[in-house]
């Protein structure tokens, strides 16, 4: 709780306690990362993909390719694109978003690399750069930029990350359930609050510095949960990292 070491929010709560009357807070829990930019074809192939989440990973990198054979030049080895020819194949529902970077399946992602990555693959797969091609090769590409767009949007944050390897468990987390704890609801409603009350970036930006660290404390506590296989404890510590990761972006509003 803040009140026990805020030390930062406790001027803030204090005079805002004088000023209304408290009630309870609305929920702070955002719904699924948000797809309404996604493109038809992308939710198509996704659903196509999530549906075979649970599959047996292979080892499938950007290094070392792929296991089939290009539909244009047969070449094996193909992976996203043909390292021989360049043509962008179709997606391999079997594939998951850690293999699309090169990365071995875990929360605890080292390489800082995954935005260079991602370039490198829209380079090869943008369905702009496929213009000139044949009419189902530029609906691969399409498909192709698509899941690797989301791949990369699910594996760059905490929380979609943390969801992301629950679901290649087969573990469903409901994304809008609230917790019924009256502390972390207090907290909450004291974190925006305090945040209303800011009124200029350096004090926003040390409660979002604060917040940030209880993030991260959940964060770690998933992992893990996650490592000794203990996903009761997993799932509550994503149903936390929500309420934090909302209380970053109240702040992120208001800089």
């Amino acid at each position: 709780m803040w009140r026990r070491g805020a030390g930062l929010l406790r001027p803030h709560l204090a005079a805002a306690s004088t000023r209304r009357v408290r009630r309870p807070p609305a929920p702070l829990v955002p719904g699924a990362p948000s797809s309404s930019t996604a493109s038809s074809s992308c939710r198509q192939i996704l659903g196509i993909f999530r549906g075979s989440i649970g599959a047996p990973s292979r080892c499938l990198s950007n290094q070392a390719g792929g296991s089939g054979a290009c539909w244009s030049c047969g070449a094996t080895g193909a992976f996203l694109s043909c390292g021989s020819c360049g043509s962008v194949q179709p997606v391999d529902p079997s594939v998951d978003y850690f293999q699309i970077f090169g990365l071995k399946r875990g929360y605890n992602i080292k390489d800082n690399n995954l935005e260079g990555r991602y370039k490198e693959w829209q380079k090869k797969l943008h369905p702009d750069l496929v213009h000139s091609k044949s009419e189902k090769e530029r609906g691969y590409a399409a498909e192709q930029s698509a899941l690797v767009i989301d791949a990369y949007r699910t594996l760059s944050k905490p929380l979609s990350r943390a969801l992301y390897l629950l679901k290649l468990e087969g573990i469903h987390v409901d994304e809008e359930k609230t917790i019924n704890d009256p502390e972390l609801l207090m907290e909450m409603m004291e974190i925006r609050e305090a945040v209303n009350d800011a009124s200029d970036s350096q004090t926003l930006e040390k409660i979002q510095s604060q917040v940030k660290r209880k993030l991260e404390t959940w964060s770690h506590s998933f992992q893990d949960a996650f490592d000794k296989k203990d996903f009761d404890r997993a799932i509550e510590a994503t149903q936390r990292m929500r309420y934090y990761e909302r209380a970053v972006e109240e702040t992120v509003k208001k800089l």
